[in-house]
């Protein structure tokens, strides 16, 4: 049976379409994303902008039109920052309601970060203790298992909101410290990174030409491996990022933030390593359909 997931973001939208094999592992059917900057202006507004909208309301018939033709009758759509931020986010999901008949789950940070933890604990077969961080573009999650609990923090940090907000690490760091008093007990736990950023960021070192999940899925980035690559990136021009082997044309003005923002949590955490996850919130949705 193919189960479906949409990913309603502030930077993108992306679906996935997927079902279970004879090993009991998500074998991937289809898998599309469009960028459409639903949270673009968010920041200093708090109101999704109209054009906004509907580039996301065309994106979402589009993938409605594609759950339809594969046949899958059971599937979830989820939202999160930016809708879960908009003061008219009662109109958006009305008319998604209204002109498309979907139903979208608002879910909160705290749900966001376990669904992404389980896509992570599910597709990297980890063993040893590991913190899952879900950088997005509007905040991001952090979640880790301790002492038989989970623990779950979302913080208003992202790639889109700093970009609008140039942010530097010294005010990504100030926000980081909410998690001052966790440092300590996180110190021997394998950092994974989930999110477009991360991704990009690996399709960039080994300079595909095409993005492949299966060259991702997996890879370790060092932290002066990061910190070269924001280096390089800050001194090309918009359209020489542009032109750039393994980043995407959209997401050419929110990599250089992105790769502050994840610099700043590994020089936080004193993590000198991070693996980068190609399963990740929507095989968490998918896992949580098939039970």
């Amino acid at each position: 049976m193919k189960i479906g997931a949409i990913d309603i973001g502030t930077n993108s939208c992306r679906l996935l379409i997927a079902e279970l094999d004879e090993f009991k592992e998500l074998k991937p059917v289809v898998q599309a994303m469009e960028t459409t900057r639903l949270g673009e202006g968010l920041n200093g507004t708090k109101r999704i902008g109209n054009a906004a909208m509907d580039k996301t309301m065309k994106c979402l018939a589009g993938f409605h039109n594609i759950l339809q033709q594969m046949d899958v009758k059971k599937y979830r759509l989820i939202a999160t920052s930016a809708v879960r931020e908009a003061e008219n986010k009662g109109e958006f999901l009305n008319k998604l309601k209204n002109g498309l008949n979907l139903e979208i789950d608002v879910i909160s940070g705290e749900q966001e970060a376990q669904m992404s933890y389980e896509g992570v604990k599910k597709g990297l077969h980890i063993s040893g203790p590991f913190i899952v961080v879900d950088l997005g573009g509007g905040s991001t999650e952090f979640i880790w298992e301790y002492d038989g609990k989970m623990f779950t923090y979302s913080l208003k940090l992202g790639a889109v909101r700093a970009k609008e907000s140039a942010m530097d690490s010294g005010q990504a760091k100030n926000v980081l410290g909410l998690l001052c008093e966790h440092k300590g007990k996180l110190s021997n736990y394998r950092m994974v990174f989930v999110g477009g950023t991360a991704t990009t960021l690996a399709a960039v070192k080994k300079k595909l030409r095409k993005y492949e999940r299966s060259e991702i899925h997996g890879q370790i980035l060092t932290k002066n491996e990061i910190q070269e690559l924001y280096t390089s990136l800050k001194k090309l021009s918009m359209e020489q990022k542009k032109r750039l082997p393994g980043l995407q044309p959209e997401r050419a003005d929110i990599i250089v933030p992105g790769a502050m923002i994840v610099y700043s949590i590994m020089d936080f955490f004193e993590k000198e390593l991070m693996q980068v996850s190609g399963s990740d919130i929507l095989e968490g949705i998918i896992w949580d359909l098939c039970r």
